[in-house]
């Protein structure tokens, strides 16, 4: 079998000795054939040490060397003069692993009919890779669908023909063609957007795709208008605020005081007294005198605020030192489809649920009215439908919404209530006085501000403040109800031919120049007004409650 030797000169042969085992005794066989049987003997290595006492059997190399030098082969008379000869100058291939953020690699054929399964087959002899511009970053998300496919990059979004090419006429139109290639001609779609790193925020229903870029702070909508920005429906300040604070290498720490190892034999267990310990993961970090000190295996609750925890490695930790557990706790947009009410939900979440259930916010969008109708107090971990049912994680446990086995707005067991903010804003650039609100719907409404826009800055009391007017709350026609003698009254809302009204009685401080203010005068002044309307807690508890039309009576100041 020939073999390539490499020699340290040119025109040099390479003689090496070998050992082999003879009757369980150890022969060298050196170059000019007579063994030398080394029994018990030592047998000096090159480089130091000996070679005795081998076991029986087996075949080793010995560290000695010969290179013989010689100009023509043989070394007979006239023979062929060894020389450099042709030389082949090719690239050595790189047995190495490679990591190709940009591109796509396809197996063989699958056929079950058949039996033929060649998915485990990548042949290099063949065009089985499929590369993108590797400045729109890497591929975070693929979608087939039809005989299509959609590919989204960082910064890109583009769509590759499957099973087929693409050729264009002498007028510019694409015109299919089959072909026996996989992926075909890859057709960006027009503008500069992608997913991020964010590939969990897709969504899909029918031909509508919808997903977050976060790094240009919009959340889009995919059909077959192209791309379009979502976020900027009524909504465009509060994603851009927003979305660049979804870290993807958020630093999760928990402090853990009166810290000690429980027993000094064990350095790897540490008892620890936090109220965190149950948002501690195995995989986190402990710092002690900000110095790595090892990885956490295990945790063992013992008590609500305390515990044993495993480690694999320790320093010597003092009685109540404090020590931090840490770990990387990247931030999620969660996005699915609620086939239930067609509408499209995200979810901006700042840290996983298992850290906190705060700095979140989970929103939606309809495509009935063009727009984001509402937040919802949630915070899931995962989100889905099936079956026209929509569902939601939270943590380990299944949540089935829009059930009727539970009390509206009730999430993961947690009762809640509804409300809805808005601005009364009618003939902006006229000074007003509000003087009521009014509603139309169920009973159980209440009023929790009703608040006129800032002025501008006054200089007060050594510092620089804004004033506006504001009411105190209006509350439920069922929460108002009093009685005086035997005569019902109502503090909040009353109800006229059924609509509810209340007056706005004003408790704001005086401003700068003001001579009337506070419940000395009717209503609150201002140009526009922010309301808030919620639920009550009293009313028909559990149930739907619905709001169809607010208003207000004011008067203007000409």
């Amino acid at each position: 079998m020939a073999t390539t030797i490499e020699v340290s000169f040119y025109n040099s042969f390479w003689l090496k000795t070998i050992a082999k085992s003879s009757g369980g005794g150890w022969v060298a066989r050196w170059p000019n054939g007579y063994p030398y049987n080394t029994g018990s003997k030592a047998l000096p290595l090159a480089g130091g040490g000996t070679l005795a006492d081998f076991p029986g059997g087996g075949t080793i190399l010995l560290d000695y060397n010969w290179f013989v030098e010689e100009s023509r082969i043989r070394g007979g008379y006239n023979n062929t003069q060894v020389d450099l000869g042709v030389k082949a100058y090719i690239v050595a291939e790189e047995q190495i692993q490679q990591h190709r953020f940009n591109s796509m690699i396809y197996s063989g054929i699958y056929n079950s009919r058949t039996g033929i399964n060649q998915t485990n087959q990548f042949s290099t002899a063949k065009d089985i890779i499929k590369s993108l511009d590797p400045a729109h970053g890497s591929i975070q998300k693929l979608y087939a669908e039809n005989t299509n496919m959609t590919i989204f990059q960082q910064s890109k979004v583009s769509s590759a023909l499957i099973d087929k090419d693409a050729i264009y006429s002498a007028e510019g139109s694409p015109v299919q063609t089959t072909s026996n290639i996989v992926i075909g001609q890859i057709q960006p779609y027009l503008g500069e957007y992608g997913i991020s790193e964010n590939p969990e925020s897709f969504a899909v229903y029918g031909y509508q795709k919808y997903f977050a870029d976060k790094d240009r702070g919009v959340v889009l909508r995919l059909s077959r208008d192209g791309i379009t920005e979502i976020s900027q429906y009524g909504m465009l300040d509060y994603f851009r605020e927003n979305l660049k604070n979804i870290n993807n290498k958020n630093l999760w720490q928990i402090l853990a005081g009166n810290t000690t190892a429980t027993d000094p034999s064990d350095s790897t267990i540490v008892n620890v007294t936090t109220t965190d310990i149950s948002k501690m993961l195995s995989g986190m970090q402990l710092i002690v005198d900000n110095e790595f000190s090892g990885y956490v295996l295990s945790i063992t609750p013992n008590g609500s605020n305390g515990g044993n925890v495993t480690i694999d490695r320790q320093t010597n930790i003092i009685a109540g030192q404090e020590v931090i557990f840490q770990a990387i706790a990247p931030g999620k947009l969660l996005g699915s489809y609620d086939i239930h009410n067609k509408n499209y939900v995200l979810s901006l979440q700042q840290t996983p649920q298992y850290q906190d259930n705060e700095n979140y916010s989970t929103l939606t969008f309809d495509e009935m009215i063009n727009g984001w109708i509402g937040f919802y107090s949630y915070k899931p971990s995962q989100l889905f439908s099936v079956n026209n049912n929509f569902y939601t994680f939270q943590y380990s446990n299944l949540w089935q919404h829009y059930s009727n086995a539970v009390n509206v707005n009730t999430f993961y067991n947690v009762d809640g209530g509804s409300n809805i903010t808005f601005i009364f804003n009618q003939d902006s650039s006229i000074n007003k006085v509000f003087q009521t609100v009014n509603y139309e719907g169920d009973s159980g409404w209440q009023v929790d501000y009703f608040v006129s826009e800032p002025t501008g800055y006054d200089f007060s009391n050594n510092n620089w403040e804004q004033f506006n007017d504001q009411i105190q709350d209006v509350k439920s026609y069922y929460e108002g109800e009093y009685y005086e003698g035997t005569i019902k009254y109502y503090s909040g809302f009353n109800r006229k031919e059924n609509k509810y009204y209340a007056n706005l009685i004003n408790t704001s401080t005086a401003a700068p120049g003001e001579v009337i203010f506070g419940e000395s005068m009717s209503g609150i002044k201002g140009r526009f007004a922010t309301v808030k309307f919620s639920t009550d807690t009293t009313t028909n508890p559990g149930n739907q409650k619905e709001l169809w039309s607010v208003g207000t009576k004011v008067n203007y100041i000409r």
